[in-house]
């Protein structure tokens, strides 16, 4: 039996053992940035029971996004049924799905333009391109894109062969992993005007438009307004950074060794490189217009355009003004367009350079994909490639915290403190591990920089106030207690009650051997208020019960310090002294809690039995 090696079938088959060969170092990685909110601390996954919730969710990072992405997280909580917090299963689900994207590209190109060899080069160049790395890599960032990605284009092939009823299903499934997907109808249209010569008719496209409208009703209903990113849409201050924005993305598809994890995005546009940006992108249209007979390329050039104008920062992005995985679509317009250049020299020239384009690609790319490995190695890439923004040493600064490299975690922090892009409410956090590490006066500069940012927040002034309080300073501590409640009256015993809920919910959790959901419902109370001591004790029995005993004894002895009086924190530290073999301070700690016992506690004995032996 011989085997053609012009069958779709084979081509499938390198495309798909291309992906696996550049990507599957990739499958040993942890959770990385959002991946830990989005998948991990998300309190909706844990069950499928909570499916129905699921699709009436906004998505959400550690704040509410603006978006409406269901399909999204009913994958993350499929696998979470499957594979527990086991990022391998995640990993390969990013893995198989970029394939599948890739594979379905080749298929609808092949359909489009009736040209298997070009579809096979641009899909392959599609598949290895390293701005591609960051989609396949990042859960909570990418894995929207992908799941929209392969519904869409689903879509179109299943449009192109002229069952409608499934292709609009599956745009339907587009648009609930991604807000992308919305701009697929205007592709249909195009395909039928100029590739399929299917004269259009609106019956054909009214469903689509019925499916659009019942979308946005439904997305309004779910998405909080404060959160709904449309209302940020400022035209007359956002269209001058456009053309640079379509530039870096096209510079990047042209230079892959310059993809970054973090882009600095320069917003002081001068004339002269607005201007200069602009006649660029007039003249890759105007390419597009004098070659409109060769569709291939007018085509490329309008799937650039089209699939970067959301990511334009016409609406503001936030702090990723520019992320590889923004380009996952502009960057099928970007493979057609290369391979299309590629064909101009001829068959086996087009092969050949197709290989050596897509070796250079796979030598950038499994580098890249090291970054991905955890948080550490991701975050220390950050800072490399953006050294002036704040993002990438405050999340080193916390990954090492949360590897109990203090050391290392605060000299990230504190490198991120002298940077100018600072944020609010990371700010909360930084302060929170300084005051955590004992080092209390960096704690009150990352506190007084919030106030500076958010003046009305009552948040900072009461964290300064505790610290003043923990300094011995009285009358300071006053100040900022007072001027905490003349911004919000009521507001100390409001986070109170607050912190007393959350550690209720958390007990409740241990009771039901839900170890993880209640340390993250501990570490929720500690971060609303890092010096409330039953959530102290509980943390710190988990901790000791887990065998980590440095950090259980940090917890204990903080309560403790806290409050000399509590029982409960001499119990503990009583009994974790034993458990590491160090007589004396147990003996010290046993006649504390013997002369205290019977008094009124703020928290209980947290250490059992089992643990202790």
């Amino acid at each position: 039996m011989t085997v053609s090696f012009n069958r779709p079938a084979f081509k499938i088959l390198i495309i798909v053992a291309a992906v696996l060969a550049v990507y599957g170092n990739c499958l040993n990685h942890g959770f990385v940035w959002d991946d830990v909110n989005v998948i991990v601390d998300h309190p909706l996954l844990g069950s499928l029971r909570n499916l129905p919730r699921l699709l009436l969710s906004e998505d959400i990072a550690d704040v509410p996004t603006g978006y409406y992405r269901p399909l999204t997280y009913l994958s993350f909580a499929l696998e979470r049924a499957v594979w527990g917090l086991n990022p391998v299963g995640f990993n390969l689900t990013n893995l198989l799905l970029h394939a599948a994207v890739a594979v379905l590209f080749f298929r609808v190109l092949a359909a489009l333009f009736a040209d298997e060899r070009l579809a096979f080069s641009a899909a392959l160049l599609f598949a290895l391109h390293p701005i591609a790395g960051e989609t396949v890599n990042f859960h909570a960032g990418g894995r929207n894109t992908l799941l929209c990605a392969a519904f869409a284009l689903s879509a179109i092939l299943l449009h192109a062969r002229k069952r409608r009823l499934a292709a609009l299903a599956c745009f339907t499934l587009a648009i609930l992993s991604k807000e992308f997907a919305l701009l697929t109808p205007v592709l249909l249209v195009l395909a039928d005007l100029f590739l399929l010569k299917d004269k259009p008719s609106w019956q054909r496209y009214l469903p689509y438009a019925a499916i659009i409208v019942g979308y946005l009703a439904l997305r309004s209903y779910v998405v909080a307004t404060k959160g709904n990113l449309l209302k940020a849409f400022n035209f007359t201050e956002m269209f001058w950074i456009v053309p640079q924005t379509y530039g870096g993305y096209l510079a990047n598809m042209t230079m892959p060794w310059r993809v970054k994890t973090m882009y600095d995005v320069n917003t002081a546009i001068t004339w002269t490189s607005f201007l200069s940006w602009s006649v660029l992108l007039l003249a890759l249209a105007a390419v597009a217009w004098v070659f409109r007979r060769r569709r291939a390329v007018p085509a490329a050039v309008l799937c650039f355009f089209l699939f970067l104008l959301p990511v334009s920062n016409l609406i503001p992005l936030g702090i990723t003004m520019m992320a590889d995985r923004y380009a996952y679509f502009a960057l099928f317009g970007f493979s057609l367009g290369l391979a299309y250049l590629l064909s101009l020299a001829g068959t086996r020239g087009a092969l050949v350079l197709t290989v050596v384009l897509c070796l250079l690609f796979g030598a950038i790319d499994l580098p890249h994909n090291g970054y991905w490995k955890n948080e550490i190695t991701f975050f220390s890439q950050m800072v490399k490639d953006a050294p002036q923004m704040s993002v990438g040493f405050q999340n080193l600064g916390y990954a090492y915290d949360g590897v109990k490299d203090y050391a290392n975690a605060d000299k990230y922090l504190s490198l991120a403190l002298t940077k100018k892009d600072l944020n609010a409410r990371m700010l909360t956090g930084s302060s929170a591990m300084f005051w955590e590490m004992g080092e209390l006066d960096k704690a009150l500069v990352a506190l007084k920089k919030k106030m500076e940012l958010e003046p009305d927040s009552p948040e900072a002034y009461i964290m300064a106030s505790k610290i003043y309080e923990q300094k011995g300073d009285r009358e300071r501590a006053r100040q900022y207690h007072d001027k905490a409640v003349q911004i919000f009256p009521g507001v100390f015993e409001m986070m109170t009650r607050r912190c007393i809920a959350v550690c209720q919910m958390g007990e409740e959790e241990m009771a039901a051997h839900k170890t993880l959901e209640a340390e993250r419902h501990f570490k929720e109370a500690l971060t609303i208020d890092p010096s409330f001591v039953p959530a102290l004790l509980d943390l710190g029995g988990i901790l000791a019960e887990r065998g980590e005993t440095a950090k259980a004894l940090e917890y204990f002895s903080k309560a403790a310090r806290l409050e000399p009086g509590n029982p409960a924190a001499h119990y503990n530290l009583w009994q974790l002294y034993e458990m590491t073999g160090k007589g004396a301070e147990a003996v010290a700690e046993k006649r504390s809690y013997e002369s205290l016992d019977g008094k009124a506690a703020t928290g209980t004995p947290r250490i059992p039995p089992a643990a202790r032996r």
